[in-house]
């Protein structure tokens, strides 16, 4: 018997659709069974499962619980009925650290949004909650344009990345906080403030416009 067999009897399962996160891209989003816990979920040691990747199933307070793996441990050791991956999880999607080198930091492609680690190689791809594309996308093209700007402080381009990211995090939240976003958004309004008066001029006034959100 499996680890999902054996323990799914005594504790109960739940169906978690699994949706591929930027590890290990390419695959179908599939449904597994898993042993829901509050911090963690438990699969057979077969599921093809990585960091970074969704996972969803059902609320019994009524629609679905949205979270992402942070951290998976591949427990292949002992009996078939003990092996298993557990698989930590957080409600918000792990952001990558803040990027060296110039490019695109964020770019939105419909309700995705890619976060690139260096330059445009991208790392992790989040979905946002309907209605905030085109914030992340404005924030997106802030952070491109003030890498791409000469004379602006290093530590003021790594508070707008920091920022920026942190804008996604919340974008991609089922309710985003517009309380929030309008705290985090102040940072990267000023940084684009000093791209303007380094040379960015009327780009970087009318990002600063589309961001007073």
């Amino acid at each position: 018997m499996t680890f999902i067999q054996t323990f799914g009897r005594t504790f109960g399962t739940k169906s978690v659709s699994v949706t591929p996160g930027a590890e290990a891209p390419g695959r179908n989003v599939e449904v597994f069974e898993g042993l829901v816990q509050p911090d963690s979920v438990d699969f057979n040691v077969d599921t093809p499962i990585y960091e970074g990747d969704q996972l969803t199933w059902d609320d019994p307070r009524g629609g679905q619980q949205r979270v992402y793996a942070t951290h998976v441990d591949v427990l292949d050791a002992g009996s078939r009925n003990m092996r298993h991956i557990s698989v930590k999880w957080a409600k918000t999607p792990p952001v990558p650290a803040s990027p060296s080198g110039k490019g695109h930091v964020i770019v939105v492609n419909g309700s995705n949004v890619n976060i690139a680690l260096e330059g445009s190689t991208i790392t992790q791809q989040v979905p946002v909650a309907a209605g905030y594309e085109q914030l992340t996308d404005a924030v997106g093209r802030a952070l491109a344009l003030i890498e791409a700007t000469q004379g602006i402080d290093s530590d003021e381009v790594d508070a707008a990345r920091e920022a920026g990211t942190l804008v996604v995090e919340e974008a991609a939240k089922t309710e985003p906080d517009r309380r929030m976003l309008k705290k985090l958004l102040l940072p990267v309004r000023g940084v684009l403030t000093s791209a303007a008066n380094s040379g960015a001029g009327s780009a970087a006034s009318a990002l600063i416009t589309q961001l007073m959100t």
